[in-house]
């Protein structure tokens, strides 16, 4: 137990950690731990300040480790879109880094979802994804052509 204590006390990224595997509600794991490293990451307080694109994908990587839950796994990889998506609405034109991570993060959910034999689930999050594309179809790079190139495969996977 003292042992435990330790590692607690030792590191926040412990205490989320343990937050997510033991402290779950019936309303699921708290996520906002996770949600806020990613926002810190993708879309840090500071406009000059850069995206740290690793920092996101750990704190999803992170959560897995602890729990791993289909459906909290997508709500965090579609929270990492999102902030994505209002950095480009907010400030413009981003690279194409930017761009490749925002798309690779948007088809892993939509492959994740291909797979699943839960119509419903599919259903909930397909309506989602074409919300959040919509805000974003007109953006450069090919950003908002990626999205929905893989929109349309993930429809094509359910018929």
């Amino acid at each position: 137990m003292g042992l435990v204590q330790d590692l607690y006390r030792a590191d926040p990224k412990n205490q989320d950690f343990l937050h997510a595997r033991f402290l779950v509600s019936d309303g699921g794991t708290d996520l906002s731990p996770y949600k806020k490293r990613i926002k810190a990451a993708i879309n840090p307080s500071r406009w000059d300040a850069p995206i740290k694109y690793r920092d996101a994908r750990r704190a999803i990587s992170d959560y897995n480790k602890a729990r791993g839950q289909l459906g909290e796994t997508l709500e965090l990889m579609f929270y990492y879109v999102k902030c994505g998506n209002d950095v480009t609405l907010e400030f413009g034109d981003m690279d194409e880094t930017f761009y490749n991570s925002m798309g690779s993060m948007f088809g892993s959910i939509a492959k994740k979802l291909s797979v699943q034999v839960d119509p419903e689930l599919t259903a909930t999050w397909l309506d989602r994804l074409e919300k959040e594309y919509q805000r974003v179809a007109n953006t450069g790079w090919g950003y908002g052509d990626e999205l929905g190139g893989y929109l349309e495969d993930l429809r094509s996977s359910q018929t």
